[in-house]
C-alpha cells in the first residue's frame, strides 16, 4: 500500500509539473536581446534572428504585446527557435533604417547566416504569428510563399 500512495504521489506531481510548465515560460517572458547583443548572438547561434521594430507608445505595439507576446507557444518558440532582438526605432533608428523598416510593429527575419529571408508589418493574431515562426524556422521561404505555406498546414 505505502508503495502505491507513493507511485501516485509521484505520478500527481509529474501531472502538475507538465500543466505548470506552460504558465512557468510565459512569466518569464521573451528573452529579448538589443540589436548589438542579438548580432553578437548569432555568431554563436545556429537559429534565424527575428527584429522586431516597435515603438513605447505605438498601439499596434501594445496590441501584439497583450495578445500575441504574452502567450506561452509564441514565448516558447521565440526563446527556443530564434534570436529575438527588440528595437525601439526612435532610441535606436540605425537597424530601422538599415532594414527599410518604416512601419510599427515590423517583423525582419535573418537566416542563421544574417541574410534577411522574410519580413512583415502590422498586427497579427497568435496563430498567424506561429505560423510565420514556424515558416522562417522550417526555411520553407526557400521554396514557397507564406500564404501557400499556411494553406498546407
Amino acid at each position: 500500500m505505502p508503495r502505491l500512495s507513493a507511485l501516485v504521489g509521484i505520478v500527481l506531481l509529474a501531472v502538475l509539473a507538465w500543466a505548470v510548465a506552460p504558465a512557468m515560460a510565459a512569466q518569464g517572458g521573451i528573452h529579448w536581446l538589443d540589436y548589438d547583443a542579438a548580432l553578437a548572438a548569432q555568431k554563436t547561434q545556429d537559429k534565424p534572428m527575428l527584429i522586431y521594430f516597435h515603438l513605447p507608445y505605438c498601439y499596434r505595439c501594445k496590441e501584439m504585446k497583450i495578445k500575441v507576446y504574452k502567450q506561452a507557444a509564441v514565448i516558447e518558440k521565440l526563446n527556443s527557435e530564434f534570436i529575438a532582438a527588440k528595437v525601439d526605432v526612435e532610441k535606436n533608428p540605425a537597424p530601422a533604417k538599415l532594414y527599410n523598416s518604416d512601419y510599427t510593429p515590423s517583423y525582419v527575419f535573418l537566416s542563421p547566416a544574417g541574410k534577411e529571408v522574410y519580413r512583415h508589418k502590422g498586427v497579427m493574431g497568435m496563430e498567424s504569428f506561429l505560423g510565420m515562426l514556424d515558416f522562417v524556422q522550417s526555411r520553407a521561404y526557400r521554396r514557397q510563399s507564406l500564404e501557400k505555406f499556411m494553406e498546407s498546414r
